[in-house]
């Protein structure tokens, strides 16, 4: 399978491309103007528990990341008194955030959230490439629209490893095994990433010893860890800590629990992921079991989280 462009007439493009654009607008136009009337009507509307944790969670991760960054690279896994929270990323994930950083959070929210835009549309365009099935094609906008809405909402970093991935797969079909790799390691700041040369694997696009493309860059860029072992020790450690951090049975905390274990924002890069398995899948019985059963399972694990969800708003 080369980079050959899907041969479909304009017909049969339209009901796919221009809603999924559409929706990803209509979106962004939606949460960026919910995040100023929040700004707005924080006082008023802070009354009711509900609102009062819509409030409290939106732009959740950006301003995390965002306060986070004050540590300085030398104590990034300290905890942040400001947010109450510690760093979970890989250290390079710092120069990767830094632009925004220095960039009153005012405005560079904004910027990230016009980056999502424009690379979410980039990747909608481009993303024919490589999908040569309408049913992927529709697979892929659909669940890549849920994730735009969770990490929108959440100010997420999930665009920008959908973007990562993308490139990545992209530059392996064009045979460019050492772009292809320094472009998977940029995107390994979140550590799960790294299943991505095995998906290769499995899916026969790369054969064992090709691994070094992908796991020599992201060894060098780990050296940091190597040389100051305490460094790492302090990672990991609140990596143990997020996982023991919510506890209880409320319906907040089940919620949460939830949101944490299914996170529906990843969605955007899982997306790519997916598709990827997808297309190389030659039994096409197998492909649309595979095909249902993913469909099935995210839209009843999403449809659980808008019923929490629900709950919160009529009960608390």
């Amino acid at each position: 399978m080369g980079l050959e462009r899907l041969d479909l007439s304009e017909e049969k493009e339209k009901p796919y491309l221009p809603i999924y654009i559409l929706t990803i607008i209509i979106i962004t136009i939606s949460l960026t103007s919910l995040r100023i009337i929040f700004y707005i009507f924080e006082d008023d509307l802070s009354d009711s528990f509900f609102i009062e944790l819509l409030i409290r969670n939106r732009d959740l991760n950006f301003k995390t990341n965002y306060n986070l960054m004050d540590n300085g690279l030398l104590h990034y896994y300290e905890k942040n008194a400001l947010v109450d929270d510690k760093a979970l990323y890989l250290y390079f994930w710092y120069f990767i955030f830094y632009p925004f950083h220095i960039i009153p959070l005012e405005i560079s929210i904004y910027i990230w959230d016009l980056l999502r835009l424009v690379t979410t549309i980039f990747i909608a365009i481009k993303i024919k490439r490589i999908i040569n099935n309408n049913r992927d094609l529709i697979f892929f906008f659909l669940f890549s629209g849920i994730g735009y809405f969770a990490d929108m909402y959440l100010n997420n970093t999930n665009w920008l490893i959908q973007l990562l991935l993308y490139e990545s797969y992209i530059q392996l079909e064009k045979k460019n095994k050492i772009f292809s790799g320094i472009l998977f390691t940029f995107c390994t700041f979140k550590l799960p990433l790294v299943i991505f040369p095995f998906i290769l694997i499995l899916t026969k696009k790369i054969k064992g010893k090709d691994l070094l493309y992908y796991f020599l860059p992201f060894f060098l860029i780990c050296m940091p860890y190597i040389i100051f072992p305490d460094y790492f020790s302090v990672m990991v450690s609140n990596w143990l800590q997020s996982i023991e951090s919510t506890s209880g049975f409320s319906i907040v905390s089940l919620f949460l629990t939830s949101w944490r274990l299914i996170q529906p924002a990843q969605l955007m890069f899982v997306s790519v992921i997916i598709v990827i398995i997808l297309l190389n899948i030659k039994n096409e019985s197998e492909k649309s079991g595979i095909r249902s059963l993913l469909y099935v399972s995210v839209s009843i694990l999403w449809v659980l989280i808008w019923l929490l969800f629900l709950g919160l708003a009529l009960f608390l």
